[in-house]
This record gives structure tokens, sequence and C-alpha cells, in this order.
């Protein structure tokens, strides 16, 4: 879901935020606000940096069979991660409740699905982008991605090592 970069223009959020109040859906409006900042994202983003290692050499479009166990593993804890992390910031931000929330969630994809063309496009984006986070074919595409970013990286710090002055260059204990 590439809805961050669609998010961050200019007013998208704001006009996303105004269509749930129109729509009395005050959980969903602060919970887009919130899923869009850094403060959110960053833990995510961080989060397939520091497991990207378990989907090393992956490919997107590989059958589910050859998926380990411990990329599933690593899936379940995300989504954990994930719910945690929005359940909490409605509870104690929001003083409202997951289910709440999810009702609210229903209420809109139901207006989206009766009149696709009334719904805002930034809450669209950021439905589907909820739904695509719990969902493992999503996560396997990020976390490729996010290997194959490690492994260039990697790569790049290969090649300057091996360019590198073989003896180190400075003061000999003779020339003291």
């Amino acid at each position: 879901c590439q809805a961050p970069r669609v998010m961050s223009s200019p007013g998208a959020i704001d006009t996303a935020v105004a269509y749930c109040q129109k729509n009395q859906w005050p959980l969903l409006s602060q919970a887009l606000t919130y899923c869009w900042s850094n403060e959110f994202l960053d833990v995510f983003r961080q989060y397939f940096r520091d497991h990207a290692s378990d989907f090393r050499g992956m490919k997107v479009g590989m059958g589910s069979s050859e998926h380990s166990l411990e990329q599933h593993a690593v899936f379940q804890e995300y989504l954990q991660l994930y719910e945690d992390r929005l359940s909490e910031y409605i509870e104690s931000q929001l003083g409202g409740s997951s289910k709440e929330f999810y009702e609210e969630l229903a209420d809109a994809k139901d207006v989206q699905a009766r009149d696709p063309e009334s719904c805002d496009a930034g809450t669209a984006l950021f439905i589907e982008c909820l739904v695509a986070s719990a969902d493992y074919d999503s996560f396997y595409k990020v976390m490729v991605r996010e290997a194959q970013k490690l492994e260039a990286r990697e790569a790049m710090e290969k090649m300057r090592w091996d360019a590198a002055p073989t003896v180190a260059e400075g003061k000999t204990a003779e020339a003291g």
C-alpha cells in the first residue's frame, strides 16, 4: 500500500478527516490521522527492517507453500503489534473501543460499497490499507522489498570494504 506518499499531498488527510467527521465516524477520523503519522508508521518501518533478513532470497509471487514457518510467525507478530498499537491509541487517546472503531470502519466500507463515487479518496485509501495490513500476501511483498534493500545495502558495504586499502596507512613503530 503506497498510501503514505498519496496521503502526504497537501490537504489529503484534512479532506479525509472532514469526510469521516461529516459521516459521524470520529474514531475513524482520528485513527486515520494517527495511522498516517510518522509516530505510527516508524514503528512498522523499523519492524520491517528488523525482520528483513527472514525474507532473504524470496521473490514476490512464490507459492505460499514455499514460505517458512518463521516468515508466518513474523507476520503473526506484526499483526499483533499493529493491532496493539492501534487499539492502544483508540482506547487511551480517544477513549473509544476497538469494537466501536471496527463498527465505524464497517459502516465506512458499506458506504463505499454502495456508492464508491461519494466516498472520499483518502478515506477509501485508508480503508484499503487497513485491510491490506492484515493480508499476508501484502505483508510478504513489503518484506521481500525490505530484504532486497537489505541485500543491496550489504552489497554496497562489501564493495566499500573490498575497495579499502589492504594495508593500513599510518605511523609505524619505527617512525614513532
